[in-house]
């Protein structure tokens, strides 16, 4: 059984704890004052969590003590931070802790879901079957993550240069132009004029301006994990067009990919529901699922609870229900995961190919504007000149 506290402690917490594998804070003492002072340039990458917990499973089956395990797992690791991370583990099983104790202690490399995971697997003497399930997991979520970025990569650069290339012609190229339309008195059409007045308000202050926006971008980053400001972004990242689906999406497969493997391991249904709702990493879906653990304990069943949620789709609601009737509830949400899983990629697929071409056209209209606004003007120049 999952320790209560512990469940407490990750049904609360701020962090999100299916991601809590991919990036942390260097582990454990004997850091240096460069990685206490840049903590995310040295995180423990979710890659190194997964082959870490795939080469223990293969060492267990093989009979290789856990701590012969962990030292040749060290060896190979290139991450300074996780080195010391084994090591210390290491350590700690040699003085005779529990491996789920020794992986407590490091929170920002092994998340919450990993720790009780291993507790589960302790009670149940089916450690490697469970840590192979993890990577798994693991591998399977950083798949997501990659596609959804992916997907944002291309629109977000193709609109960065087109800010940057605007900003430069309105802020240096546009004022010279616009002392030649002075000389000759040109009839200037409304854009020019719009992109002039912005030109003078670059000219004058795009410096402190920049430097402005700069520092709202740095602060924000500073807050973004205060609890105010990250609620307020996982509710709007949730009603963003075309972002929300598959965040959403995205929220519904790891929810169902946790309780499935819990519930094979064979934690019970109050507790492995705890984890997986404080695994979905967004506070809207952590504060609506938490009156669902009463009704668990009153004993009534998961599907109907979840249902007046409106947070997931029908596809999985009627996989926990048939999955609930048959007594097979682990299989039904670990086949819904994969269902999603593939559902997930073929809409990030879909909507980069329409992105794609969107934004081509907008940037081009963008700068077609600009071109215009310049060229316009010009003509009529020609025609005082003729």
């Amino acid at each position: 059984m999952i320790r209560s506290d512990r469940v407490r402690a990750i049904f609360g917490s701020r962090s999100d704890p299916a991601e809590g594998g991919e990036a942390g804070r260097p582990a454990g003492g004997g850091a240096s004052w460069l990685e206490r002072a840049f903590p995310s340039l040295f995180r423990v990458s979710r890659t190194e969590v997964m082959v870490f917990s795939r080469q223990m499973a293969t060492f267990m089956r093989a009979g290789v003590p856990i701590i012969d395990g962990i030292r040749v797992v060290r060896e190979q690791t290139g991450s300074r931070t996780f080195r010391r991370t084994l090591d210390e583990l290491a350590a700690r099983l040699q003085e005779g802790d529990l491996l789920s104790d020794a992986l407590a202690r490091h929170p920002a490399v092994f998340s919450q879901l990993y720790v009780d995971m291993v507790v589960a697997a302790e009670a149940s003497g089916e450690l490697d079957t469970i840590l192979d399930q993890v990577a798994r997991y693991l591998a399977r979520g950083d798949a997501t993550n990659k596609r959804i970025r992916q997907a944002m990569t291309y629109p977000a650069l193709v609109l960065g240069l087109a800010v940057i290339v605007v900003f430069i012609l309105i802020t240096f190229v546009l004022p010279s132009f616009a002392r030649l339309f002075a000389d000759f008195k040109a009839e200037l059409p409304l854009p020019t004029q719009i992109l002039l007045a912005l030109g003078s308000y670059g000219e004058r202050y795009g410096i402190v301006t920049a430097g402005v926006v700069l520092g709202l971008i740095a602060a924000a980053y500073a807050v973004r994990g205060r609890g105010p400001v990250r609620r307020m972004r996982n509710r709007l990242i949730l009603r963003l067009p075309l972002i929300g689906g598959l965040v959403r999406l995205g929220i519904e497969g790891r929810f169902a990919r946790m309780l499935g493997i819990l519930l094979r391991a064979g934690e019970p249904i109050v507790e492995a529901f705890e984890i997986a709702a404080a695994g979905t990493g967004n506070e809207v879906y952590r504060r609506r699922l938490r009156p669902i653990r009463d009704a668990l304990l009153a004993g009534d069943g998961l599907t109907e609870p979840l249902m007046r949620t409106r947070l997931f789709g029908p596809l999985l609601i009627q996989m926990i229900k048939v999955g609930e009737e048959t007594g097979t509830l682990d299989r039904y949400l670990e086949d819904a995961a994969d269902f999603m899983d593939e559902d997930l990629e073929y809409r990030t697929k879909q909507m980069t190919t329409i992105i794609e071409p969107l934004m081509i056209v907008g940037v081009a209209l963008l700068v077609g504007f600009v071109a215009l606004s310049v060229v316009t003007p010009m003509y009529s120049i020609l025609r005082q000149i003729r």
